[in-house]
């Protein structure tokens, strides 16, 4: 991404000297602040296949995001406000930065971005193609992009009133790769944790084209999930660290078997859907680590799917591949 340049020469004398008495006066004028950005290549970023073991979905779900947004990843943005760290789900985080002049910029990471398209790229950071949306105001994203097939990105967005959203969001992703190539920190992994599965490796075939109607290879769902196509039907399979499943939601709790409570919710707002979730582990204060699956029926002829029977059917297929808490 290349930004127009500002001109280095004022028409007027007069300006360049009221310019320095200002500066002499007031001190440096830090409303147009600088930040050195990303390597952009003159040249479109290879097609190929991305290769980079280091930002693969594997190598990706055990990473700490709150981590790569620390004092030294923002040092080139300002004073980050760790306090301010807050993460909403696995592989994300945000944290807000106060540059040089005193102006916030808000910044949040995310490391599965489903990237909509991996053909408009304009450089390369840190040697992954990159993709620059925006600026919209004051708002920019910047991904680098770890996967072509299926579309996957590093992305950070970044809000900045009255500074340079792409140049900041260039800055921060640079450093935020950077750190991926050394050695980012781990998320600790307690026993029986889901953390470093991958879900699309956990239900056989056989049970997905019992259930879906036709079989379909499994493609990743972000870091922590797996889908599959079946042509009459479509399953998602998902894991997040979130607030406890219960009745409350207007779900009906379910025996699962083996002491295990879940909770399901049937959809006929448009085909059938039934969603089936659990808790597999407590983390801390309401929350824990939740499964769920997803039977979508879409079809005009879906008024007679069992939904929640085919749901139920996967779920049944998969607990006892989960490791025990």
């Amino acid at each position: 991404m290349r930004f127009p340049a500002r001109s280095a020469r004022p028409r007027l004398v007069a300006t360049v000297l009221l310019a320095a008495l200002l500066a002499t006066a007031c001190g440096p004028d830090l409303s147009k602040q600088n930040f050195p950005r990303t390597t952009v290549t003159a040249s479109v970023a290879p097609d190929g296949p991305i290769t980079d073991a280091a930002v693969s979905l594997a190598a990706l779900r055990t990473v700490d995001p709150c981590a790569l947004l620390d004092a030294s990843d923002l040092a080139d943005l300002g004073s980050v406000d760790t306090s301010s760290q807050d993460t909403s789900s696995l592989g994300q985080c945000s944290a807000d930065v106060t540059d040089a002049g005193g102006k916030k910029i808000h910044v949040s990471l995310q490391l599965d971005d489903i990237a909509v398209s991996t053909g408009d790229t304009s450089g390369t950071v840190e040697g992954l193609p990159l993709r620059v949306s925006g600026p919209d105001g004051n708002l920019c994203t910047a991904t680098a992009l770890t996967s072509r097939s299926p579309g996957y990105g590093i992305s950070v967005g970044v809000t900045y009133e009255g500074g340079d959203p792409c140049g900041a969001g260039q800055t921060a992703l640079r450093n935020v790769v950077r750190r991926l190539h050394g050695s980012p920190t781990k998320l600790s992994r307690p026993a029986g944790s889901l953390l470093d599965l991958d879900f699309c490796t956990l239900v056989d075939q056989t049970t997905i084209t019992n259930v879906l109607g036709r079989g379909s290879d499994p493609t990743p769902y972000g870091m922590h999930g797996c889908t599959w196509d079946g042509g009459a039907a479509t399953g998602y399979l998902d894991f997040d660290e979130k607030v406890l499943p219960s009745a409350d939601d207007g779900e009906t709790p379910v025996d699962l078997g083996g002491g295990v409570t879940g909770y399901q919710k049937l959809d006929t707002h448009s085909g059938k859907e039934c969603t089936v979730e659990w808790l597999h582990r407590p983390t801390s204060d309401g929350h824990g680590e939740v499964v769920s699956f997803e039977y979508d029926n879409f079809h005009d002829d879906a008024g007679n799917d069992d939904a929640c029977g085919k749901a139920l059917t996967v779920v049944h297929a998969l607990l006892p591949k989960l490791p025990h808490p």
